[in-house]
């Protein structure tokens, strides 16, 4: 898939001892509790805050990676995590020291078009080999070891590469966590004003979002694109009325049918501002290449404004660049996509995750002639959280 990730494979990582995935489009997660559906997601997120942060600071939010080695690796087994785009296959690994994440890890980069080494980084080294077109592959010392080789390479060749592509693809990788959201500060301080129109990974600029997307509501049909499936989701509402309250601040109401007055946000569901959240990820970027990631999307959300949820990342899909991936257990949800866009993520004997497209897994195929497989699920005949005979 051009402009977007077209596989992951992730060793050791949590309950994810070897687990190789292929990315289409849309990719929906489901399953039961403990899966795994987070952490593989969390896994593309944790190599794009490598890329952008450093690993030190990536894993300093992961505990330093205490607990993070899954449970049945051996005493020399490291975490590896491999991504892949239409031009290069990267290749991270981390060892521990002292019990911790050690910040220098293995990398391994490869120009999968030309079939050469473009990076090369052993365990624990503070130096790293890096192609030079004219020369080959170079040592170079790493001035911050911390840091990724890959990083460096950005920064040592400025010219269109595979490396620059898929740093690219990574710093375009947003990670929406809807329990994270900050609808707090959003109902009762509003969001601090910038000039940005994609939305921040805890939404904490949506009203700003709104208000800049609106100003150019003659320019682009982003805002126009985000009222549509707000109106549609909700019949009674009319609009927003986006006010600046403070020199940084921004605020937002509900326009409704059958008001006197626009209800401020303090006093609208969580419902209204989580599928806002969800429109302004979608569609604030407008058609620019990016991969967004949803966990539990549908969180406040009823089912009808989930299946205009669903409705959208199509739209996004198909016509918008994104590539989208979505963790959830909503049957109503998993029921919107193709069967081969959902994939069903269960723990196999040892403990470790299994993934499979439905429209893959043998003998299901009469049954999902006949029921959605949101159906299944719930009936738990597909991905089931109890034991055989308990239900």
């Amino acid at each position: 898939m051009p402009n977007g990730l077209l596989k992951l494979a992730v060793k050791n990582f949590r309950c994810l001892a070897d687990v190789e995935f292929e990315f289409h489009p849309i990719n929906v997660l489901f399953g039961p509790n403990g899966s795994g559906k987070t952490t593989f997601l969390d896994a593309i997120w944790f190599v794009r805050d490598c890329a952008i942060r450093g690993v030190d600071a990536a894993s300093a939010d992961r505990s330093h990676g205490i607990g993070t080695l899954w449970d049945g690796a051996g005493p020399d087994d490291h975490i590896t995590i491999q991504i892949e785009s239409d031009e290069a296959r990267y290749t991270i690994e981390f060892s521990y020291s002292s019990g911790r994440i050690d910040p220098f890890p293995a990398e391994s980069l490869i120009d999968t078009r030309r079939n050469i080494p473009m990076i090369e980084r052993a365990l624990g080294s503070a130096k790293a080999d890096f192609l030079n077109e004219d020369e080959g592959m170079l040592p170079f010392e790493l001035s911050e070891p911390e840091r990724l080789a890959f990083t460096r390479y950005v920064s040592f060749n400025d010219k269109p590469t595979a490396v620059a592509g898929l740093d690219r693809i990574l710093r375009s990788v947003h990670y929406y966590y809807t329990r994270s959201m900050s609808l707090y500060n959003l109902r009762k301080h509003g969001s601090e004003s910038s000039y940005h129109t994609y939305l921040w990974d805890r939404a904490q600029n949506l009203w700003s979002a709104l208000r800049n997307l609106h100003d150019k509501r003659d320019l682009d049909k982003r805002y126009d694109t985000i009222m549509s499936f707000m109106r549609k989701a909700f019949p009674r509402f009319k609009g927003l009325a986006l006010e600046q309250t403070g020199a940084n601040s921004v605020y937002c109401s509900f326009v409704e049918e059958g008001r006197e007055r626009p209800i401020q946000a303090s006093g609208v569901s969580d419902g209204h501002i989580q599928l806002l959240i969800h429109l302004t990820a979608l569609f604030g970027e407008g058609d620019r290449n990016s991969i967004l990631i949803f966990d539990e999307p549908e969180t406040s959300l009823h089912p009808f404004a989930v299946s205009v949820f669903a409705e959208a990342v199509k739209l996004a899909a198909e016509k918008w660049g994104k590539q989208v991936m979505i963790a959830t257990h909503s049957p109503v949800l998993i029921s919107q996509f193709e069967l081969s866009d959902i994939i069903a993520s269960e723990l196999s004997d040892n403990n470790g995750t299994r993934m499979r497209r439905v429209s893959e897994i043998p003998g299901l195929a009469d049954l999902l002639d006949e029921y959605a497989a949101g159906s299944l699920y719930m009936s738990e005949m597909l991905a089931r959280q109890s034991r055989e005979g308990e239900v």
